[in-house]
């Protein structure tokens, strides 16, 4: 390589060989080129190589090396040179993780300021990811983060350069994921998928966050295989992030499963890690899982004492998400424990979440937050009531987890990961209110339409009541956890009506069949249809005309997929539809009809015949008729074959 040529070709090819995953054989090499160069002199080979090593030693969290390695490029390159905009940002990248974000921001903006006065896109798209990543995302200063990194992916598109996007996807998918926005994360995650190289650090980053994802959602086992593998890359790597990731996320699979001790050991060594490199904020989340694993193993003298430990790092580096976190578990376990400061901790934690911005994080550990609402918010102490009456103020603003609802086959019903309890929905007939609100118009009914299809027999007075405790034991069942007199943000009860309101992203199964239907998407119709509608509340009055309107689309799904599947040569599949039609209403004739062609076409006459015999004893006996001349017409054609 021609280093005075093209002393950035050095940092590019670096580059290429740290997405390559094997960063121990890219510092191999790079310190070989710092041998070269210092042999040659030249000034602007030398100072790119001091860069690219120091890249690398950060990359293995040997931050302090890295900082004298970054700090003699500066002085040996040219001043204001694109080698040091590259130099500021290994810099930066060690600020953020050992000393001040403040001193780190300013790194990044010296950064980007020499970027653009060169000309170098490479490295503005550099630091503009390092403020996302390394400063505003820390802070929790989410939409600043996600501003700075969605303007690092313009300009790595505006230059083409796909490999530019990687690290910007990386942290607008964690924005996403940390703030429970999972739709969004996974986007990015899918957009990365193509940009990876098999056992990079960026895949690490990316099966991560998968894993990650799987936790929020209750898929425990998928989870654990995951973190499996992004530690064998951590492992590879050194790279800090992901070493103190994967531990915390084995940490928080085993507590979510019960394997307590076994979740404190992961902490623990989470800890020991970030301590080890100086990584300050990942102590402090090291420090908060580590408490809720002690907590769990009911240590909670040792909880505490890690929480406040957590809660001063966090504090003095300015990590305003994770403080929220930590005084929010510090007020929980305070309050759990009768302390003397547990209201005052409450007050703090609220603060930091409304100051912040981070009410979702209420939603996100209503086990800890709601049962201190409900505590607090008629707090003889106005400032515990004032703050209290916010927290639940902006909660309300805060999109519920999506329903799941499945009503074909079987009543089941999910809120986010949980599972609703079907003893929940017996109680005082929430259930049938539920089933009720499901098949009505814009999911509304007037209180008078409910009692009359529930309380039929009551008297006016007693029928309201009843609804009123149906409506109550629905807001029960489907968030146990909210706090007294609180609104349930799944159910507007007001003059006189009664509404289901389904946050983004709920399901209910036979809205999607249907809609399947109305487009004649007939195929992914029958894989919606597991079953007759509301089996549970079948002799149900309101359930009839729904339930038969159901079946009627089923049936006539069930036809068209047997046409279509005999129209392309599948004559099993066509005949196993019409055999499904047929044990539901036995004398279509359009369904033997297709089902003794498709036995033609499989050279089973006799299973023909048997189809048009069976239709034609069901019509004599229970229409008092016969088959139609078509259908006559063709079995008779057969006849001699049969005979």
């Amino acid at each position: 390589m021609d280093l005075s040529a093209s002393p950035i070709a050095l940092i590019d090819e670096c580059l290429a060989r740290e997405q390559a995953g094997d960063i121990a054989d890219a510092l191999r090499w790079v310190e070989r080129e710092l041998e070269k160069a210092r042999a040659s002199g030249q000034a602007e080979a030398i100072a790119a190589a001091l860069v690219v090593a120091g890249r690398l030693r950060f990359r293995l969290g040997q931050y302090a090396a890295a900082q004298v390695l970054a700090t003699e490029a500066l002085g040996i390159a040219p001043a204001r040179s694109p080698i040091c905009a590259d130099a500021w940002q290994v810099l930066a990248n060690c600020a953020a993780d050992t000393e001040s974000l403040t001193q780190a921001e300013a790194y990044y903006r010296l950064a980007a300021d020499v970027a653009r006065e060169t000309g170098y896109p490479r490295a503005q798209v550099a630091a503009l990811h390092g403020l996302a990543a390394g400063v505003y995302f820390p802070r929790g200063k989410f939409d600043l983060a996600l501003a700075a990194a969605a303007e690092a992916r313009r300009l790595a598109a505006a230059h083409a350069r796909t490999e530019w996007l990687i690290y910007p996807l990386v942290i607008i998918a964690v924005i996403h994921q940390v703030t429970g926005q999972r739709l969004q994360a996974r986007a990015a995650l899918d957009e990365l998928a193509p940009l990876l190289t098999p056992g990079s650090i960026v895949q690490g980053y990316h099966l991560c966050l998968k894993a990650r994802l799987h936790l929020d959602e209750g898929e425990l086992a998928a989870a654990q295989t995951l973190f499996g593998q992004v530690r064998a890359i951590a492992e590879a790597s050194g790279e800090p992030w992901l070493n103190c990731a994967v531990r915390l996320g084995m940490s928080c699979v085993h507590r979510l499963t019960g394997q307590d001790p076994t979740a404190r050991a992961w902490a623990d060594d989470a800890l020991a890690f970030a301590s080890r490199l100086g990584f300050r904020h990942e102590q402090g989340k090291a420090l908060i899982e580590r408490a809720r694993a002690a907590w769990q193993c009911a240590d909670e003298a040792a909880a505490e004492r890690d929480l406040e430990t957590a809660v001063e790092i966090l504090q003095e580096i300015g990590a305003g998400f994770d403080l929220a976190c930590g005084r929010l578990l510090l007020a929980a376990l305070r309050h759990h424990r009768n302390a003397e400061a547990a209201p005052a901790a409450w007050q703090l934690a609220a603060r930091t979440i409304i100051e912040g911005g981070y009410a979702f994080l209420l939603e996100q550990e209503r086990s800890l937050a709601f049962p201190l609402l409900a505590a607090y918010q008629g707090s003889h102490d106005p400032a515990l009531a004032h703050w209290s009456a916010i927290l639940l103020a902006q909660l309300r603003r805060v999109p519920p987890p999506p329903l799941r609802i499945e009503t074909l086959g079987g009543f089941a019903v999910w809120q986010g990961t949980r599972r609703v309890e079907a003893r929940a929905l017996r109680q005082r007939r929430a259930g049938e209110l539920l089933a009720l609100l499901l098949l009505a118009p814009g999911h509304r009914l007037t209180a008078e339409q409910v009692t009359e299809a529930l309380f039929p027999d009551k008297e006016p007075r007693a029928a309201q009541i009843l609804f009123h405790h149906a409506t109550s034991a629905l807001r029960l069942a489907l968030e146990p956890e909210l706090p007294d007199k609180f609104p349930s943000r799944y159910l507007e009860v007001e003059e006189g009506q009664v509404a289901l309101i389904l946050p983004a992203g709920s399901t209910v199964d036979y809205e999607a069949f249907e809609a399947h239907c109305r487009r004649s998407e007939w195929e992914q119709a029958l894989t919606c249809y597991r079953g007759e509608l509301l089996p549970e509340y079948r002799y149900a009055d309101w359930a009839l005309l729904p339930r038969e309107r159901l079946t009627l689309l089923y049936q006539r799904a069930l036809l068209a997929v047997a046409e279509a599947r005999l129209a392309i040569g599948h004559p099993a599949e066509a005949l196993d539809a019409c055999q499904r039609l047929l044990a539901l209403e036995p004398w279509h004739e359009q369904a033997v009809l297709l089902g003794m062609r498709a036995c033609v076409e499989l050279n089973d006459l006799a299973t023909a015949r048997r189809l048009y015999l069976k239709l034609e004893k069901v019509l004599q006996t229970e229409l008092h008729t016969t088959p139609q001349p078509k259908l006559q017409a063709f079995y008779h054609r057969l006849t001699p074959s049969l005979s």
